[in-house]
């Protein structure tokens, strides 16, 4: 791929040459020169019907996110369209990379520390605490923290009386896709 800026032979010229040459203009005034791409006549399989229907819904959702003060910062940043941000929000979940449980002992006031990140923002992340037997313990709401907004704290409101809990935490970006982790956690009897 190559870029060309300032070129009066080039200058308002786009579209396809030959079948093998596509020329646009990009989103700073440049053109790119790039390879015609490779179209086959095939029937689609399952994985590629699944990903065009999942593209067909992350455009619908962008058309009407894409003015989110979120997407037009992350746009601006990146130098791409809030609809294209949108789109690859939507695409991509919120991972949850760690659940801190080492200052959990199934105590009230005891933090849960969950580290969630997405490509433009988490948007809430939730904790639900049940017994090792499945009763509910309790659940909320953690708190993102000023100082790091991929760092979420949970404090206990519940005393926990089993022997095990597990702790569930999920968290939720803006295109609303929620992603879950589950950790054990075996409690010291007193």
């Amino acid at each position: 791929m190559a870029k060309v800026r300032n070129n009066l032979v080039m200058h308002g010229l786009s579209g396809m040459l030959g079948k093998q040459v596509v020329i646009r203009k990009g989103q700073d005034g440049s053109y790119i020169v790039a390879a015609a791409p490779h179209r086959t006549n095939g029937e689609l399989s399952e994985a590629q019907k699944t990903q065009l229907e999942r593209f067909r819904q992350a455009v619908a959702y962008a058309r009407g996110a894409r003015s989110l003060p979120e997407y037009e910062q992350a746009a601006d940043a990146r130098k791409l369209s809030s609809q294209n941000v949108a789109v690859a929000d939507f695409l991509h979940p919120p991972e949850i990379t760690n659940v801190d449980v080492s200052g959990y002992h199934g105590d009230v006031g005891q933090p849960i520390v969950i580290t969630a990140i997405d490509d433009v923002k988490v948007k809430s992340v939730g904790v639900l605490i049940a017994a090792d037997d499945g009763t509910f313990v309790e659940k909320g709401a953690a708190t993102a923290s000023a100082e790091d907004p991929t760092r979420w704290m949970y404090t206990a409101t519940v005393k926990a009386s089993a022997k095990a809990v597990k702790i569930v935490a999920d968290a939720a970006d803006l295109a609303a896709h929620v992603t879950e982790v589950t950790e054990e956690v075996q409690l010291a009897q007193s």
